[in-house]
């Protein structure tokens, strides 16, 4: 096998800092709805210490909220410290997708959790597109070893604290593979985390892979920012909109760029009177699975 290609770590965050929104987030066809089920079981009363971590980090939410639910998930967070601060400020609850190489994981992920945001570790994985600028240090990647991989991913779990789960930057390429989700899922449920596939391509192998092992899981349904004018971000919005009435949820991904983040914060605001619920994905992925969340 041939080992994956190295760069200096600062040239690469550099990089991958400057990497223009186009080419971070790989179009696909939009998914199958899935249907809600009713309100969800709360978590048995116990000590935090004891829950699995995806309930242990989650923020707890009212289980009976009979309105559409709006998952949002900003990935890319941690390198671009303006940006994440500015993502940071959204009101929430949102979810941020931290990096596991961006730097102060743990004061900034702090103050995210301050803030009133859920924390996701989002792990690059092999793209088609092969500029290590675009796909960040230590990468999951089908042609390195198992162990290598494992290594890897055991490392950036280790990196983000107070995380719920991990969704996959970028991987358009190894989320097709079997061998190296399932890996994925082994070490996911071995943390008790939950897997958010963003399903950067059709066929992923991320969400079947993570439900044959038990593992709490979702995928995403919307991208808000594949294209960043702020009309085509206001239409994946609505689509947004649209998804949550139908199945009872929705969860839409973007990226903290300055355009999605201004259209966020005009939009956030908006939800309460247009009959929607704002939670964290840890809710949504047990409304999704039909599991018991935490309550608040």
């Amino acid at each position: 096998m041939n080992p994956a290609p190295k760069l200096p770590r600062r040239a690469l965050l550099a990089g991958l800092a400057a990497f223009p929104t186009a080419a971070l987030a790989t179009p696909v066809p939009e998914t199958g709805m899935r249907q809600a089920g009713a309100p969800l079981p709360r978590v048995p009363a116990q000590p935090l210490a004891d829950l699995p971590a995806w309930r242990r980090n989650a923020l707890p939410v009212d289980p009976n909220d009979p309105r559409p639910k709006i998952a949002i998930v900003v990935d890319d967070c941690g390198v671009m410290r303006d940006n994440t601060a500015r993502a940071m400020a959204l009101p929430g609850p949102l979810t941020l997708a931290w990096f596991p190489f961006a730097p102060n994981l743990a004061s900034q992920t702090e103050e995210s959790r301050a803030n009133g945001h859920e924390t996701l570790m989002h792990m690059p994985m092999q793209a088609r597109i092969s500029a290590p600028y675009a796909l960040g240090p230590d990468p999951l990647r089908v042609d390195l070893s198992p162990e290598v991989n494992l290594e890897r991913l055991q490392d950036a779990i280790a990196a983000v604290p107070h995380a719920v789960g991990l969704n996959n930057h970028m991987g358009s390429v190894a989320t097709r593979s079997i061998w190296l989700m399932n890996i994925v899922a082994r070490q996911t449920r071995r943390a008790t985390m939950l897997f958010l596939d963003s399903l950067t391509v059709a066929h992923s192998e991320g969400v079947l892979r993570a439900e044959a092992l038990g593992v709490p899981t979702a995928a995403r349904d919307v991208f808000l920012d594949d294209s960043p004018r702020p009309a085509d971000i206001a239409r994946q919005l609505a689509i947004t909109e649209a998804v949550a009435r139908h199945q009872g949820y929705a969860i839409a991904i973007g990226h903290p760029w300055p355009d999605t983040l201004a259209a966020l914060e005009s939009w956030l605001p908006t939800l309460g009177a247009k009959g929607f619920a704002l939670w964290p994905i840890a809710a949504t992925v047990a409304l999704r699975n039909h599991l018991p969340i935490r309550a608040g």
